[in-house]
Order: C-alpha cells, then sequence, then structure tokens
C-alpha cells in the first residue's frame, strides 16, 4: 500500500469542500434559470355576464299623453318613458307591444305580455285577476259634447244623452254601475269602442252625444275639433303597472324602480314634458 505524503493531505482537505461549493452554486444556478425560463403567462376565464332579463309591455297604441304609437310602430308617452326610466334602474330591457284595451287583462294571463303599462286604472274587478303597482299616477274622468249641442252634465248624469266609452275600459265600468244599473239610462244607449280616435270620431259626427274618457287624454282626442268639455265625474282613477299576481319578484322590481324614479326631481320633469301635472 502506498502512503501519501502529508502535504498531499493538506491539499485534499482545500479542493474538496471548493468543489463541493461550486457544485451546489451551479445547480443552484441552473434551477433559477430553468424556474425562470420556465415560467408561463398567466391565463384567467373571464366569469360570464348573467344576460338582462328581457320584458314584454302591453300598452294601448292610442292613449296619449301616456302611450301611443306612431304609423313606423315607434311608441312614445309618459308611461313609455317612466317604464324605459325603471328599466334603466333595474337593469333589464323592455320591448312594447299594442293590445286591444278589451283583451289586455287576458294578454297579461296568458303571458302574451309581462306588464301592462299604460294607464291602466286600479280597479275591484282588475285585483281580482292581477296584481298592480304601487300607484305612481292620478286623474279624473271627463265628459265631452260636440259644441252648440247644448247638453249638460245634468243631461249626462240622468242618462238622457247617448255615451260612448273604451271597450274594457273603467269609463265602461263607471257608465254600466252608475247609470245603466240604476235604471237611468238604457243599456242600448251605451256605446263601446276599440280605441280613443274611433270613439272620438263617433262624438263629431253624431254617433254619440257624449264621451267618458279620463281626463288628459280626452283634451288631447278633442284639440282641434268642435267639441268642448262639460265637466267630471268628480272621482279619480289610480294609475298602476299591471303584473301577473304570480309573479311577486318582478312586481317588487318594479315597486323598488319607481319608488326611486318618483323620489327624482326628473319625475316632475317627465310629467311636464308630457303636460301632466
Amino acid at each position: 500500500m502506498h502512503k501519501f505524503p502529508a502535504c498531499v493531505f493538506q491539499y485534499m482537505k482545500v479542493i474538496i469542500p471548493l468543489v463541493v461549493f461550486l457544485v451546489i452554486g451551479c445547480i443552484a444556478a441552473a434551477g433559477c434559470t430553468s424556474a425562470l425560463n420556465s415560467t408561463a403567462p398567466v391565463t384567467t376565464t373571464p366569469i360570464p355576464q348573467e344576460p338582462r332579463p328581457q320584458y314584454v309591455i302591453g300598452v294601448d297604441a292610442d292613449f296619449p299623453p301616456f302611450s301611443s304609437q306612431d304609423s313606423t310602430g315607434n311608441f312614445s308617452g309618459f308611461d313609455i318613458d317612466t317604464a324605459r326610466r325603471v328599466a334603466e334602474i333595474e337593469g333589464f330591457d323592455v320591448t312594447f307591444v299594442a293590445i286591444p284595451w278589451d283583451s289586455a287583462i287576458s294578454s297579461l294571463e296568458s303571458g302574451k305580455v309581462d306588464m301592462i303599462w299604460s294607464g291602466m286604472t286600479v280597479s275591484p274587478e282588475r285585483s281580482a285577476w292581477v296584481n298592480f303597482s304601487v300607484p305612481y299616477y292620478r286623474v279624473t274622468r271627463s265628459i265631452a259634447v260636440r259644441e252648440g249641442s247644448g247638453f249638460t252634465m245634468e243631461d249626462f248624469n240622468t242618462g238622457k244623452i247617448r255615451i260612448g266609452a273604451q271597450a274594457g275600459s273603467t269609463e265602461q265600468e263607471w257608465v254600466e254601475v252608475n247609470l245603466i244599473e240604476t235604471g237611468r239610462l238604457p243599456e242600448a244607449n251605451l256605446s263601446l269602442y276599440k280605441d280613443i280616435s274611433s270613439m272620438t270620431g263617433a262624438l263629431v259626427n253624431g254617433t254619440v252625444d257624449a264621451t267618458l274618457v279620463q281626463a288628459p287624454t280626452q283634451a288631447r282626442a278633442i284639440h282641434g275639433k268642435p267639441l268642448v268639455v262639460i265637466g267630471n265625474t268628480m272621482d279619480e282613477d289610480t294609475y298602476a303597472v299591471a303584473i301577473r299576481n304570480n309573479d311577486t319578484r318582478l312586481q317588487a322590481t318594479i315597486d323598488h324602480g319607481l319608488g326611486i324614479l318618483m323620489s327624482d326631481p326628473v319625475w316632475q320633469e317627465m310629467k311636464a314634458k308630457h303636460g301632466l301635472q
């Protein structure tokens, strides 16, 4: 067996730790470089946006200043503006469709529309079939006759004249309850019309002697015609949005949106825009 000189052992004591240190350093450096080179870009999966709710609103296309439809199909009016504002507040989209007023409730019940938002008055008869939002407007009913006809409110209240009303309206109900059922007006003397325009035309041409319409709409209907308002029924109607009676969530949404809108100064501006107080 060969023996190494003592100087060799001393040399190895210095060299071996140095080699180990260098090897560890290289491994560490290689690991860091590999980690840096292998870093992949961070990707995130976008959270899908929930679609905005879509609702179909049924309106009377001939009921200014609350709702009207022009020859191009565009809707306008106070109720149209109000519905759009509430939709913005609550985050849903709306589509308007014209519906015959005498089938408005059935259109809602059948699902053809989700709401009726068009000067619909609250009544016990309607409340038996649908739910109503918080009230948002009040109106009176007015009576119009031809200028120079000589007809008076006494003639109207005692059932001495022929009366026109819109089919399916609370004005029809008023005449039936207060004049026909009390025996003052023969049933044959109440004529019903599908819309305000045809009813006003009947008054102009003498088919009826008086029309009973909610006051703001009556004023628009007779403007520029040889007709005049002689009085009103003294009681008020309340407007609200009609909603299916099982759709309590939508009712709460509409109530909330109307509450915010009616407390905003813009509410008075909207009414003024359409000549309402």
